[in-house]
């Protein structure tokens, strides 16, 4: 899935994942690299990684908060302009491939994703309902 968002994205010099974070920013506005982190549940090298060079673009601005340890990322006027270039490639993208499976099928994906995701996060807390130890 991530060759199909990024072969659209890509005529605009963006990659899917760097395209989630222009639009959490612009939804939620400025907020720390923890709260990014977390919403996408990226490792702090992933995470810094792509927030690295959206920098490098000027897509972004980082800069301390209440504490000089906290990073506090925001979307510039920059990064808005190539959010709003590249809205319509990502809806493509999202058309195609929802153009390619039934409805039930797109309805049931997103369903199995989103359980998939809490899963994922109940596991690594180490909240396993069925008792199984990790390794």
């Amino acid at each position: 899935m991530t060759q199909l968002y990024d072969s659209w994205l890509r005529a605009h010099g963006i990659e899917g994942p760097q395209f989630a974070l222009l639009a959490m920013l612009d939804q939620v506005g400025e907020c720390t690299q923890t709260v990014m982190g977390h919403r996408f549940d990226l490792d702090k090298t992933t995470l810094s990684r792509n927030l690295k060079l959206l920098m490098q673009k000027r897509w972004i601005a980082v800069g301390t908060g209440s504490d000089a340890r906290e990073r506090r990322v925001r979307l510039t006027p920059a990064g808005r302009r190539r959010l709003a270039a590249t809205r319509p490639a990502w809806q493509q993208a999202q058309d195609q491939l929802r153009s390619s499976m039934r409805g039930v099928d797109w309805t049931s994906m997103l369903a199995v994703l989103d359980s998939v995701t809490h899963a994922a996060r109940r596991a690594r807390r180490g909240n396993n309902r069925k008792g199984i130890s990790r390794p």
